[in-house]
Order: structure tokens, then C-alpha cells, then sequence
């Protein structure tokens, strides 16, 4: 099975007026399908940098010296990384400000919607002046209202007689998906299998009100023109440019699906936790803890049923308990979607909770991936040795810290950019860069010691 994800030889850096800061220097990383992958290292090791990189959301000021980051068989990078190559050392950042517009266009299709990012501070990532059920039906509104648009005229079309069907078979097939997809499709009822199959799997509240919600979904009728615009949203999956010349028609698209956006939203916030959430949708950001805005966050992340999702920081601002409620709830994502996950964090015990193989990164390359276990038991790159002797533990044994201090990225040091601080480091370490050596059956690690081995 191919990767969902493959970043190849990645280099990116920074052009500032201090000089040129080599942010990557050629990350090598694949994201299996199903998986969730762990991202460890100091701050400053380009952790957040490789995560933009892969959503192309990089400033102006960084240019994609060489590499690929491939999803679907395409090169996210190309167009960067081309005007890089061009231009060589007369990189001007406000000329690239153009390359990035293209880059935008480009990217419509796969940011947001197969591709999305929760951002390390909720506060900062939300709008203050907006309310949270407008954010995240937003994200539905302009990445797919193709099924927003279903999901309104579904109701439309159901029948009292139809929903007691459905009630009947989610009561005989205890809610199995297949079987409520194939109703929908039988009846031309696309678009409300996941309303229905939503409110069955609820565990907050009773069987009675399941009933009568489900029942609910036969939704009054639409006038006919209003019905007639919405259904040629459904059938092209986005809006005409007609819609969106034409002030009246875009009035009435927006209206209708930024409503049905916020329904949704309800549903997935509910879906994440959030108790009462018809009140919390018609909040605004300042009004809401941090684990629910954190909360929120992810719920814009997988509105869209994305493909890929990267996680950074997703625990760096709230308190302990919060956090524990936090990777629980990405355990729990984890197994309800079908998505890959980029968990991005400089703690190890964070990344223990959650993923599959964890990923070491130090002076903008990886210098080791393992599976989990094999990472926090048996780690063989001294820095991911020294990371992890770091960890204050219950045995009470002595902390240690890495001596020395993170390198200059404006000037880093030639060889493998750990050997100034490594107890182990010999005269090839100084001036050539380790290549990954395979140990085990899953394990790769950057560094000369394992040469032979």
C-alpha cells in the first residue's frame, strides 16, 4: 500500500536580514495510511516549519531550496521550489509573494479539505469577532458545499413513512453503516445517512431521543426556486461562478448553507466532546475554556473528513488535565476516522500516549524513526539518548541534560549537526553528513556508529 504521505530530501530556509536560516536540511519522511506519526525534538528544530511546508503555508521569506512533498501522486512544493532553483541567490521574497498566490490557487483543493493543520495556539487561531458555529461551518461552506447541499435537500425529500423505515433499520442493524448508506442511496436521500447515523451513535442522551431526533430529519419543504439553486450546488459540488456574481443568488446560497454548515457543526463538536453544543456554536472564542477551544480547533480540522491531519502543539497550552482529556480525545478520533495523523510535540510522554512511530528531529533533519516502543526502550541515536535521559521518571533516578546548546541554523556545523554535543562523536562525524541506516526491521537511524553494524 502506498504511503498517504512522502517528503523527500526536503531543504527550507529562511532569507532574513541576519542571513539565511536553514530551517531543513533534507527530511526524509513517510506517513503510512492509518497511522498516527509522532515528531519529537527541541524547539527550534524545524518541527512546525515541516508542517507547514507540507500544508504550503510557509511565509514569503522561505524558500524551498530542493526536495518534494508528495500526496496523490503530486508534488506539493514544485512551484515553490522551482522559482528557489530559478532564481538561486536573488531570491526576492516579495516576488515569491506572487509564486505563493499561485501556490494558493493551486492548493484549494487539497488544504483544508484532504489536507489540514491544528494549529499550536487555539486562541490565536480562531477570529475573536466571529462566532465558533460560523468558523466551522465556514470551512464546510468554502471547501465542499457540495455536501452541505445534499445534506439540506435530503431532508427535504424525507418522509415521516421514510423515517420510520430508517428508525426501524438502525433498530434491526444496530446502526451499521453499509446498511444506512445503501437506504439513502435507494431513496435518493444522499446527504442524510450521516445525520442519522450521527444522532444513533450519541451516547449522551436516551434511546427516546434518539427516536424523535431521527424522526425529526423529515424537514419541511424548500420553495421551488430556493430548492432548484441549492440542488445545482449538490449536483456540481461547489458553487457556480454565476451564484457568486449574481448578489441575490449568492445572498440566498450563503444563507442556506452557512446554515446547514453551523448544523453540522453541532454535530461535530458534539461528536468531540462538547456538552450543549447548540449553545456553544452561537459563542464566541473568549467565551470558551482552553480544552474547548482546543476542541474547536480540531473540529475545523475534521470537518471535512480530511485525509491527512497535523496535529501541532495540540497540548502545549492547557493545563495537565486538560491535556489528559486532549489525547484521549485524539485516541478516540483516531479509531471513529479513517484518516493519517502528524502529531507534532517536544514532549515524548505526549507522543507515547497517541502514536505508532515517533520521529526524532534535530537542526532541521530527522536522526531517527521506530515504532514507539522501540523508540522510548531502545533508542540508538545519542540525542534521542540524551532526549530521553532528560525525562524525569517516578524511579527517581538523576536527570541529565544535553550539554551544549542548539546550533546557529544561520551557520550550523558541518558533518552531522549533533557531533559538538555528542560523547560519542569521532573525526567522520565532523565533516560528513550521515546517511539513514536500517536496524531491526523498523527502525532508522542517521549516524555513523551503525555503519557497520
Amino acid at each position: 500500500m502506498p504511503d498517504a504521505l512522502a517528503i523527500r530530501d526536503l531543504h527550507v530556509q529562511f532569507h532574513t536580514r541576519r542571513g539565511i536560516y536553514k530551517a531543513l536540511n533534507g527530511v526524509d519522511l513517510a506517513l503510512r495510511r492509518g497511522e498516527v506519526l509522532g515528531i519529537a525534538g527541541e524547539s527550534g528544530c524545524g518541527k512546525t516549519t515541516l508542517g507547514l511546508a507540507v500544508i504550503s503555508l510557509l511565509p514569503r521569506n522561505a524558500a524551498i531550496a530542493s526536495g518534494q512533498v508528495v500526496f496523490d501522486n503530486k508534488d506539493l512544493v514544485n512551484l515553490s521550489r522551482e522559482y528557489a532553483e530559478r532564481v538561486g541567490d536573488r531570491f526576492r521574497p516579495r516576488q515569491h509573494e506572487r509564486v505563493l498566490r499561485r501556490v494558493g490557487k493551486a492548493m484549494t483543493r487539497i488544504r483544508g479539505r484532504r489536507i489540514s493543520m491544528v494549529f499550536q495556539e487555539p486562541m490565536t487561531s480562531l477570529n475573536p469577532v466571529l462566532s465558533v458555529g460560523f468558523q466551522v461551518a465556514e470551512t464546510i461552506y468554502i471547501h465542499d458545499p457540495g455536501l452541505l447541499a445534499h445534506r439540506v435537500i435530503a431532508r427535504t425529500k424525507a418522509t415521516p413513512q421514510l423515517m420510520r423505515e430508517l428508525l426501524a433499520l438502525l433498530g434491526a442493524t444496530r446502526g451499521d453503516e453499509s446498511a444506512v448508506r445503501k437506504f439513502a442511496a435507494d431513496h435518493d436521500l444522499v446527504g442524510l445517512e450521516e445525520q442519522a447515523l450521527f444522532i444513533w451513535r450519541r451516547q449522551d442522551i436516551h434511546i427516546s431521543r434518539k427516536e424523535k431526533a431521527v424522526r425529526s430529519l423529515a424537514g419541511p419543504p424548500m420553495k421551488p426556486w430556493e430548492r432548484n439553486i441549492i440542488e445545482t450546488v449538490a449536483k456540481t459540488g461547489s458553487i457556480p461562478p454565476l451564484f457568486a456574481r449574481v448578489p441575490v443568488l449568492s445572498r440566498i446560497v450563503r444563507r442556506i448553507l452557512v446554515r446547514e454548515g453551523i448544523r453540522k457543526a453541532r454535530e461535530v463538536l458534539t461528536s468531540l466532546g462538547i456538552h450543549h453544543a447548540e449553545r456553544v456554536v452561537k459563542m464566541f472564542p473568549h467565551e470558551l475554556s482552553g480544552g474547548m477551544r482546543q476542541r474547536v480547533v480540531i473540529a475545523i480540522a475534521l470537518a471535512n473528513n480530511p485525509e491527512i491531519v497535523i496535529m501541532d502543539e495540540p497540548t502545549s497550552a492547557v493545563d495537565v488535565t486538560v491535556q489528559a482529556q486532549i489525547l484521549e480525545l485524539v485516541k478516540q478520533i483516531r479509531t471513529s476516522v479513517s484518516a493519517s495523523f502528524i502529531v507534532i510535540s517536544h514532549d515524548l510522554a505526549v507522543l507515547a500516549e497517541v502514536s505508532d512511530r515517533i520521529a526524532i528531529m534535530y537542526a532541521g533533519r530527522i536522526v531517527e524513526v521506530a515504532p514507539t516502543a522501540e523508540i522510548l526502550q531502545k533508542p540508538l541515536h545519542p540525542y534521542t539518548q540524551q532526549l530521553i535521559s532528560a525525562i524525569p521518571t517516578l524511579e527517581g533516578k538523576s536527570v541529565e541534560g544535553i550539554k551544549g546548546e542548539v546550533p546557529d541554523m544561520r551557520d550550523p556545523p558541518s558533518g552531522c549537526a549533533f557531533h559538538p554535543r555528542c560523547p560519542f562523536a569521532f573525526e567522520k562525524c565532523n565533516s560528513v553528513v550521515p546517511v539513514d541506516f536500517r536496524q531491526g526491521t523498523d527502525q532508522l537511524v542517521a549516524c555513523w556508529l551503525y555503519e557497520a553494524k
